[in-house]
């Protein structure tokens, strides 16, 4: 699973471990410059027990999210039709701080130490290139102090180790060059 695609009606979890770090890339467009067209959208530092699901399924979307009307395109703007015609009435877009909506281009970093089953190389655990929207969502999701936490750092500044770790994880990412698909309106939908 080093470098994988992530395509339509998909589904993946990842089992953290102490140490592993996710690092969302956002692709900056069809315009940018080669050697500059990601940007970190954000960092996850992940502990033992957290996992990741990522998903363009609105079936494999946890309990607590609920997608909005203004989420869906495709196939699932019926089935958002059928559901606002039997009574739904949507509130707010859900945000939280373990949730990331990935766009088309965009690509995920997961770096760490080395296990059974998982290839690695480098601290390299894997590189998911989106050819689709998706949803990341992290848990378990917690309280801290009152307020809601996942993924946060445990410490201010990252030792040596741990700076290599991402690095490695972020030349790997910009040797694969420019992806194939990118979204074209920067609009995060699933369907």
């Amino acid at each position: 699973m080093l470098y994988t695609e992530f395509e339509k009606d998909t589904t993946t979890r990842l089992s953290c471990r102490e140490g592993d770090y996710l690092v969302w890339c956002g692709h900056k467009g069809l315009f940018a410059q080669s050697n500059n067209s990601y940007g970190v959208n954000d960092v996850w530092q992940l502990k033992d027990g957290d996992f990741v699901t990522i998903t363009n399924r609105h079936v494999d979307l946890p309990s607590w999210f609920e997608l909005h009307p203004l989420e869906v395109a495709n196939s699932l703007v019926y089935w958002m039709q059928k559901k606002l015609d039997s009574g739904y009435q949507p509130g707010e877009i859900i945000d939280s701080p373990n949730l990331w909506r990935v766009l088309t281009g965009d690509r995920l970093i997961w770096v760490g130490q080395q296990r059974q089953g998982v290839e690695f190389d480098n601290g390299l655990l894997s590189i998911v290139t989106f050819n689709n929207n998706a949803a990341v969502i992290g848990e378990p999701f917690s309280n801290l102090d009152g307020m809601p936490h996942f993924g946060g750092f445990a410490q201010e500044e990252q030792s040596n180790e741990e700076v290599i770790l991402c690095k490695n994880g972020w030349s790997a990412m910009l040797k694969l060059g420019t992806p194939r698909s990118v979204s074209a309106d920067g609009k995060w939908t699933l369907g």
